[in-house]
Order: C-alpha cells, then structure tokens, then sequence
C-alpha cells in the first residue's frame, strides 16, 4: 500500500477550501430557509420568527460572496499561476544564458573547447 502524497492532498485543498466552504453553506441553508418561511416567514399567521430573518440574512450574505468574492479569488489565483509560471520559465532560460549554455547541444558542445 503506498501513502498518499499529503502535501500534494494539502496544496490541493488550499486552492478548493475558500470556494468549497460557502458553496456547501448555501446549499444546506437553502432547504433550511425553505422550511422555515414556511412555518415562520412573511405571512405567517404565527408571525415571523428569529430564525427566518437570521437565516434569510445569512443566506443573503452568502449569495454576495458567491457571486463577487469567488470569482474574484479564482481569478486572482488564475492570474498568479501564470505570471508564476512566466517568470519561471524566464528565469530559467537567464539563468541557462549567463552560464554560458546554449540550448543547442552542438553549439554549447563547441563552444566549451578551447582554441
């Protein structure tokens, strides 16, 4: 049995968690918020409970953050993979050229001998 890779599982999680968490709160909130305005939303011959308003805010707050704050983080963490991985990319091929190598083999093969 092999062991799994826990910081490729822990990186992973990282970059899904943010998104994940109010997806998964505003989908067992809903149902929630359907069985209380029922029971105790707006025309209710009982009146309005606690419960609904501080739901229904809750809910609320969520669908902002669903609807601004995800896409924003998910582009955020779009855009920085990329430049990561220009500037690594950049970086390696400054580094190959002020060593000297040539990403030829022949040339960097005859530009090491001596006269």
């Amino acid at each position: 049995m092999r062991i799994p890779a826990t910081r490729w599982l822990r990186a992973g999680w990282r970059l899904i968690r943010l998104p994940l968490i109010p997806i998964v709160l505003y989908l067992t909130l809903r149902p929630v918020l359907a069985a209380l305005s029922e029971r105790h939303g707006f025309g209710s011959p009982d009146g309005m409970g606690v419960g609904y308003p501080a739901v229904a805010a809750t809910l609320m707050a969520l669908r902002i953050v669903l609807l601004v704050i995800v896409p924003a983080y998910l582009s955020y963490r779009g855009v920085a993979y990329v430049v990561s991985r220009l500037l690594r990319r950049g970086d390696s091929q400054n580094q190959s050229e002020a060593a000297g190598l040539s990403p030829d083999p022949i040339v960097a093969n005859n530009s090491n001998q001596q006269p």
